[in-house]
């Protein structure tokens, strides 16, 4: 026995609501839901989330991320250090591991690219250990052997995934043959009492008697600990005119010194000398866990680091231009999901034009910018066949946050173009035809135009005449001048105060009079 379904009203077996249930999906076919049509009111538009950002048509200084619906959302691009002239070294980690102001070759050993943590850009370089990177000079490079080097500066993000005892971050490795005896000389940043410590051992040097008399070890060392799990930024700084070492941390200076004796500037300090080239090349990250970003060594102690998130330029994206159906589309709302962390903001406007004019993404459609409100729905009678949207993103002050576009709702009414005359009657009168149709109810009609010509289908215009005829918003018109006896076919169309046309009516068939009938 089946299954039964009680109601208000009695019994019914699973039979009837199987019965009940075919009406009322045949009943959607025949009559739709409003919305469901193509050119019924409210329809939408969906950019961003599962729907995709085809439409996007111009992205500046803006990147796609994962986030909303399994989509990607839209927010700044993160901003690369900018390849300086002076630069003697760079390693951003964006998508490689090499060296992009090309002076070192660059030998990876168990190091990889990851994409979190990453202080900027693409990817940081992981380091879980057991790895290390290996830069090896050219010729061309800072540290290419036997040479006295002029300023410079080494830079980075470090990202600690723990505190390592003994852990060598950086480390050079050169031989100084020119005294009495070979010196090996040394620059190393290592770990030690939860500290960062750079030690310049016998590359500091002089002239003396006996020829270069290195001295022995120069030192600077972090006051603060490392944190981990947080980024913080590492800059070694060296003046060659006032032999000043200086180390700091998030731009604040940790420890200064001096190459001389006693630690100061004092006349006839040591200065800086790179002996034979050992083979070790430059090793980082050698027993280190975590992450390092944006490795830099510039031929500069004044090229300042790169703090920042983001450059402070803002971004922009440029929509497409997007047919809404018809010249007479009322565009309803534009709802953006936003996301502002901070002080960010993302600025939106949208235009509106019936044709598209340029090929150029910012000039495709000739109208001005207007600023979308905060709720999204549009006030007054905006209408127009294509819209196009804007959106200016804009960091906080400090640059280190971006605002996220999720997804856009666009709602708008698509006016239906009017429908053609039903009913046309056609007279001949003497040298021509007189037509007469019934009117069309459209609240926005602005006219009727009269194709013809001489052949079915064909409606190029005859005996001089030219195809088509503007009728206004009469409901007859006569047609003087056709030949006599000759048989043409007419077809109307109305049309909108937006210029829109609806389907030509049925075609009729009428011979023209003959003069003096």
């Amino acid at each position: 026995m089946g299954a039964r379904v009680m109601s208000l009203g009695g019994t019914h077996t699973n039979s009837g609501w199987r019965h009940y249930l075919l009406l009322w999906c045949l009943a959607l076919l025949i009559f739709p839901a409003r919305g469901l049509g193509a050119d019924t009111p409210g329809e939408m538009i969906l950019l961003g989330g599962r729907a995709g950002w085809d439409r996007a048509a111009s992205l500046s200084n803006l990147r796609f991320v994962p986030g909303w619906e399994g989509g990607n959302e839209i927010v700044l691009a993160e901003g690369a250090l900018p390849m300086l002239h002076e630069v003697d070294l760079q390693a951003g980690f964006h998508n490689t591991l090499e060296d992009q102001a090309g002076n070192y070759h660059v030998s990876e050993k168990g190091v990889r690219l990851v994409q979190t943590p990453r202080r900027r850009g693409s990817a940081a370089a992981g380091f879980d250990g057991t790895g290390e990177l290996v830069f090896y000079p050219g010729p061309e490079a800072l540290f290419a052997p036997r040479q006295q080097p002029g300023s410079f500066s080494i830079d980075f993000w470090l990202y600690p995934n723990r505190i390592t005892q003994g852990a060598t971050l950086f480390r050079w490795q050169g031989a100084l043959l020119e005294g009495r005896d070979p010196v090996l000389q040394t620059i190393r940043l290592e770990i030690s009492d939860r500290r960062l410590h750079w030690i310049f051992s016998h590359v500091a040097i002089r002239a003396g008697q006996n020829g270069l008399e290195p001295l022995e070890e120069v030192r600077l060392s972090a006051r603060r600990g490392l944190v981990p799990r947080i980024w913080q930024h590492h800059q070694l700084r060296y003046d060659a005119k006032t032999g000043q070492l200086a180390y700091l941390v998030d731009e604040i200076p940790e420890d200064i010194t001096y190459l001389s004796e006693s630690g100061r500037e004092e006349p006839g300090s040591f200065s800086l000398y790179f002996g034979h080239d050992t083979g070790d090349g430059i090793i980082l990250g050698r027993g280190f866990e975590g992450a390092l970003d944006e490795f830099r060594i510039s031929r500069s102690s004044t090229t300042g680091p790169h703090l920042s998130r983001y450059t402070g330029s803002p971004g922009r994206l440029i929509t497409e231009p997007m047919n809404l159906g018809g010249s007479g589309a009322r565009l309803l709302a534009v709802e953006s999901r936003v996301q502002t962390p901070g002080n960010t903001e993302i600025r939106g406007y949208y235009r509106l034009a019936d044709l598209v004019v340029s090929r150029n993404t910012s000039e495709s459609l000739d109208a001005e910018w207007n600023p979308l409100p905060a709720s999204g729905m549009i006030k007054g009678d905006e209408r127009g066949r294509y819209l196009q949207l804007r959106y200016d993103f804009l960091a906080d002050a400090a640059r280190e946050e971006s605002p996220r576009l999720q997804e856009v709702r666009i709602r708008f009414d698509r006016v239906a173009p009017p429908a053609p005359p039903r009913v046309i009657r056609g007279t001949p009168v003497p040298g021509g035809v007189r037509l007469e149709w019934s009117p069309v109810q459209h609240q926005d009609l602005a006219g009727y135009r009269i194709y013809f010509g001489e052949r079915p289908r064909s409606y190029t215009g005859a005996a001089g005449l030219v195809s088509p005829v503007q009728a206004g918003t009469d409901h007859a018109i006569t047609l003087l001048g056709l030949e006599p006896d000759v048989p043409y076919v007419f077809a109307l169309e109305s049309y909108d105060r937006y210029g829109q046309a609806g389907p030509l009516s049925r075609e009729l068939e009428v011979r023209a009079g003959r003069e003096g009938e």
